[in-house]
C-alpha cells in the first residue's frame, strides 16, 4: 500500500457497474470508500445518496468517508454519519464550524475540502485537511502540481492531510513526499487497484 490511508471514489463508474466494481476493489483489497455528494452549487451535481452509499458499503463491508460538496453540509450530516467514520465538508460551504463541531460530537473525524481556488486558512486547525487537486467533480481531469505545495503547507499543522482528484500512482506518490497520508483516487485506481493497494 503505497499511503497509510487509500480511498476509492467510485464518481465516474456507470450506475449499471458499480456493484460489480465495488466487489473487484473489496477482493484486491480495498479498505476504504470515499462517497461523493453534490449538490451543484460546489461541483456538477452527482454522487451518491446516503442511502445508496450505505447499501453498497454494506455489501463489501468496507468504512467509509463522506465527502459533502454541498452549499450546507448541516442538513444532511445525520445521514452521513450513520455509517462514516470521516465527513468531509468544504471550505466555502455554509456552516463549516457547526458541521465540524457535529461531526466531532458523533464520534467521527472531520476534514475541511480546499478547492484550487480556495484560501488554505487556520480553520479547525486539529482536523484533516483534504486538498482537491482538480476542480471538485471532475473525475478524470489532470493532476494540478499545485496540489502539492498546498499539501506541504498543510501537512505541518493538521493530523492528517489528503488529496483528491487525478490522482495516480504517480502523483500519489509526489503527495506522499510532499507530506499526504491519505490518498484518493477514483479512475486511475479502478484501473489497477493493485498499483496502489499492494
Amino acid at each position: 500500500m503505497i499511503a497509510p490511508r487509500v480511498s476509492a471514489s467510485l464518481w465516474s463508474v456507470p450506475t449499471e457497474r458499480l456493484e460489480d466494481e465495488a466487489r473487484r476493489l473489496a477482493a484486491a483489497g480495498l479498505r476504504t470508500w470515499h462517497w461523493d455528494r453534490s449538490d451543484g452549487s460546489m461541483a456538477p451535481a452527482g454522487g451518491f445518496t446516503a442511502a445508496r452509499a450505505r447499501e453498497l458499503a454494506r455489501m463489501t463491508g468496507l468504512a467509509s468517508e463522506a465527502h459533502l460538496m454541498l452549499a450546507d453540509p448541516v442538513l444532511e450530516l445525520d445521514d452521513w454519519l450513520a455509517f462514516c467514520d470521516v465527513v468531509i465538508v468544504h471550505a466555502a460551504a455554509n456552516g463549516v464550524d457547526e458541521a465540524l463541531a457535529r461531526i466531532a460530537a458523533a464520534g467521527a473525524r472531520g476534514a475541511i475540502a480546499y478547492a484550487p481556488d480556495d484560501a488554505v486558512d487556520d480553520r479547525a486547525r486539529e482536523g484533516d485537511a483534504l486538498v482537491m487537486s482538480v476542480e471538485p467533480g471532475h473525475g478524470g481531469a489532470m493532476f494540478d502540481p499545485a496540489a502539492l505545495e498546498r499539501i506541504s503547507t498543510l501537512a505541518p499543522r493538521r493530523p492528517r492531510v489528503g488529496v483528491d482528484g487525478g490522482v495516480t500512482v504517480d502523483t500519489a506518490r509526489a503527495a506522499i513526499s510532499a507530506g499526504a497520508t491519505w490518498i484518493v483516487s477514483g479512475t486511475a485506481l479502478i484501473a489497477d487497484p493493485d498499483a496502489f493497494l499492494d
